[in-house]
């Protein structure tokens, strides 16, 4: 009875707590206070009780108001809790016969986890999620150690641990190695294995080294390892792209593995998908790993450069002793030539010392064998008796087909080398065609032009300041050929500072994107003397290197050096995932654009294109969010409002990194079961044995209990009892 009055039992480590508005419990014993002194004051002895017993119910209900209560902590003791940790890595996807092994490992856990706690685990654990929610990798020792972690300072009954022993943590590795290291259980670890090995079949390709890059028209390997049943032959097939390139056949050994070496002449530069596959088998386990992609950068090894002078001077001197010197650079060079004149002067072929010019063979069969082509002070027709028109059409389309071409300066260039109305006019950055003065031949000192600070070919400094602070300290120039100035699409890199034509000054330095290929004109002969500047002061000739190297590498830039770059944010990615594609848009002068228009598409091997439409930032640049949803190579290619186009693959692919092994690892499952000694237990696949349990372990489970002390039965009764007393006096007394 007393423990109902009191709303339950109350524990003398309770800890009482007020919970009511302070206001309001002041209010009620106010006005409490005040009407016990009014109704005693003013009657008998019987109203002296009535005031009382009304002052009893106001203090109640002060009581009430304060909403005391009382707070306490129980505990008891129960049986210790059990851990079952299933393997929910991407490897339990795999069907052993009909089965796959996540279900094989649901129905163990449901066999040993009543009243247990179920966590999932692949890298990290979490509750149990559904058989489909695979994880990336498996990590077994992290799975151990965090539940170490979570139930620290308590005893389990038992640990259980569900797998296929694919374990791409340190734990399966260290136990080949022979020092396994396992984390201290706060209970009896017991392994139950899924996943047979007899009658899987699988073939895989497991691994394709490239070494990632290859060299212009240099042969590369691509040797790729295969696993399978011992004795099988395997045919492999090699595509670039989707495009066949090779086949090869092996045998694989006594331990199921082989080795295939495919030879490969790259003939473009850039980046390109190349796969290698295996037909997959009605029964193959994981037809994922049938297929390896990547991806190999095509870079140049060694810049062919052919050099055309019409005469020895100091300026062709010294631009082929900079050729001749550079490692990267392999240089043809042709001065002092034999024109068609000296054949027609009478003199017998052993009578002269030149060599005749090979230009018909050069400019046909072997252009397309160089990277850049220089006319330094060549005027052609003296020499190209034959088709000239043809010939410098040759070079024009080498140029718009991926090619450079360089013009400098000379009493045999542009206008005066009559190349006005030529297809090489077409592809230059100046535009010729001058009646009257065709040459400057005051001395001047260049001017570095806005797009000059930051272009690459001029950039011979750390910043644009000290450029351009540079270019102010370098000697000056012996004159310069005339120009009508630049050809669309070009930019001025240095200008004359007083020669002007149509307003603007007079180009000195220019260059251009022609088609896939690029361009530069020097008016000037005299570069040479850029050497000079720094030579003077001990420091060498710096300026001129860096000038003439800069050249180079732009003129035969990469894909990822061009005015309009598009790079995937990763080259080989997994089907489903997704990835960015980083769009960059330049000027003429390198620098970038804001607000470029860009419209492109990425297209799917089997032909499906998604459009890209989207403009660059301030910085002249954009990411565009990408899914792939088909396996294979996936171009991608731009363009942006007038200022160019670009392209690049990636590849995707439906192999999950976690399914290049697939075999169960019993060895390391027993031997972790080992390592624990007889608090360890491993449970081979087809076995049934009952979790090791501790019986000596238990858990305390402390529960919170508070009691609402103004809700209990006690204060209702007392309130009424008082509140009834009062009022029946009241009314004894003649009240209402």
């Amino acid at each position: 009875m007393i423990h109902w009055l009191s709303g339950g039992g109350l524990s003398n480590d309770g800890t009482l707590i007020w919970a009511g508005e302070s206001w309001a419990v002041v209010l009620v014993a106010a006005i409490a206070a005040l009407a016990l002194v009014l109704t005693y004051r003013r009657g008998g002895e019987l109203r002296r009780v009535e005031s009382l017993l009304w002052g009893l119910a106001l203090g109640v209900l002060a009581w009430a108001m304060a909403e005391p209560q009382w707070a306490e902590e129980t505990g008891r003791e129960e049986p210790g809790h059990t851990v079952v940790l299933v393997d929910a890595s991407r490897s339990m996807s795999v069907s052993d016969g009909l089965q796959r092994r996540s279900d094989n490992a649901e129905a163990i856990a449901g066999q040993v986890s009543e009243g247990a706690t179920i966590l999932s685990f692949g890298r990290t654990i979490e509750s149990a999620a559904t058989a489909d929610d695979w994880k990336g990798g498996t990590d077994i020792g992290a799975a151990l150690e965090a539940v170490a972690d979570r139930y620290l300072g308590q005893q389990l009954a038992s640990v259980v641990l569900v797998t296929d022993g694919i374990d791409r943590g340190g734990l399966r590795g260290a136990h080949a190695a022979g020092s396994m290291a396992v984390p201290e259980l706060p209970g009896p670890l017991t392994i139950y294995q899924v996943g047979r090995t007899e009658g899987m079949v699988d073939q895989a390709i497991e691994d394709v080294r490239s070494g990632g890059f290859a060299f212009l028209r240099t042969p590369f390997h691509l040797e790729a390892s295969v696993s399978g049943r011992s004795g099988e032959r395997l045919e492999l097939t090699l595509r670039r792209e989707g495009r066949l390139v090779d086949t090869a056949r092996v045998v694989l050994d006594d331990a199921g593995r082989g080795r295939v070496r495919f030879e490969v002449t790259p003939t473009e530069v850039g980046r390109f998908v190349w796969e290698v596959t295996l037909p997959v088998a009605a029964n193959d386990g994981v037809p994922g790993n049938n297929r390896f992609p990547v991806v190999v950068r095509v870079v140049r090894d060694r810049t062919r450069v052919l050099q055309v002078s019409g005469s020895p001077s100091t300026d062709q001197k010294f631009l082929r002793l900079f050729l001749k010197e550079d490692p990267s650079v392999d240089l043809v060079s042709f001065f002092i030539l034999r024109t068609h004149q000296d054949f027609g002067a009478g003199w017998y072929p052993d009578e002269l010392s030149l060599i005749p010019f090979p230009y018909e063979r050069l400019f046909t069969e072997q252009l397309s064998t160089f990277d850049v082509v220089v006319f330094q002070n060549f005027d052609f027709k003296p020499y190209f008796e034959n088709g000239p028109n043809r010939l410098l059409g040759n070079i024009a389309d080498f140029v718009r087909q991926g090619g450079a071409f360089v013009m400098i300066g000379g009493d045999r260039s542009f206008d005066l080398g009559e190349y006005a109305g030529t297809p090489i006019e077409s592809i230059l950055p100046v535009r010729l065609g001058l009646s009257g003065v065709t040459a400057d031949e005051r001395r001047f000192r260049p001017v570095l032009t806005e797009n000059g600070g930051g272009h690459p070919v001029t950039r011979i400094a750390g910043s644009s300041a000290d450029t351009e602070r540079a270019w102010q300290g370098l000697p000056e120039q012996d004159g310069m050929n005339r120009n009508r100035g630049l050809a669309d699409g070009s930019a001025a890199l240095l200008e004359h500072p007083e020669l002007t034509v149509d307003g603007r000054p007079m180009p000195v330095l220019a260059v251009r994107e022609v088609g896939a290929g690029r361009s530069m004109a020097l008016m000037s002969d005299a570069s040479w003397r850029w050497a000079f500047s720094e030579a003077a002061k001990g420091r060498g000739n710096q300026s001129y290197l860096r000038f003439w190297k800069g050249a180079l590498r732009w003129l035969v830039a990469d894909p990822d050096d061009r005015r309009v770059v598009v790079q995937p944010s990763v080259e080989n990615v997994l089907l489903g995932d997704e990835m960015q594609v980083s769009i960059r848009v330049r000027d003429a002068g390198f620098g970038p654009v804001a607000g470029a228009g860009v419209s492109g598409w990425v297209e799917a091997p089997d032909g499906k294109r998604t459009a890209i439409e989207t403009q660059t930032d301030e910085l002249g640049s954009i990411s565009v969010p990408v899914k792939p949803t088909a396996e294979g190579a996936h171009r991608v290619r731009v363009s942006a409002d007038g200022h160019g186009d670009a392209e690049t693959v990636f590849s995707v692919t439906s192999r999950d990194p976690e399914l290049a092994e697939i075999t169960p690892d019993s060895q390391f499952l027993s031997g972790l079961a080992a390592a624990y000694g007889d608090r360890g237990l491993y449970v081979p696949v087809g076995s049934v044995r009952d979790p090791l349990r501790d019986p000596d372990a238990t858990r305390r489970v402390t529960e919170a209990r508070t009691i609402n002390l103004a809700s209990v039965p006690l204060v209702a009764i007392l309130f009424g009892l008082a509140a009834g007393l009062a009022w029946w006096i009241r009314r004894r007394n003649g009240g209402r």
